[in-house]
């Protein structure tokens, strides 16, 4: 079932990346979902958030927001959230719906799926 699921979402986001801006937290989380074959990446780490949404908003009209789903995840998504939504820019995130299904907090623990069974 785990192993379906992570095929799903790796399968959707590399889709929907194609078109749609990935905001994630870090640089790691940018390497990884690389390896993945995700396009698009945008990180927060070192950045002012207006600036990205600002960057963000004359380019698309919607993104995927892909914080990690800890308590620090959620405030940053939430965050990041009205800010998006205050420049007209909506906010994807059924990927994070996604993490949560697979038992996973931060978007780098998913190297760990790879490697079970």
């Amino acid at each position: 079932m785990e192993e379906k699921l992570f095929a799903e979402f790796i399968t959707l986001l590399r889709k929907k990346s194609e078109s749609t801006p990935v905001i994630v937290e870090g640089k790691n989380d940018e390497k990884l979902l690389r390896r993945f074959g995700i396009k698009n990446i945008y990180t927060l780490s070192g950045k002012n958030y207006f600036d990205l949404v600002e960057q963000l908003g004359e380019q698309t009209h919607e993104v995927i927001l892909l914080t990690d789903v800890d308590p620090q995840g959620e405030k940053i998504f939430k965050k990041l959230s009205q800010i998006l939504e205050g420049f007209n820019v909506r906010v994807d995130s059924s990927f994070r719906e996604y993490l949560k299904k697979l038992g996973v907090k931060e978007v780098e623990e998913l190297k760990l799926l790879l490697f079970k069974g």
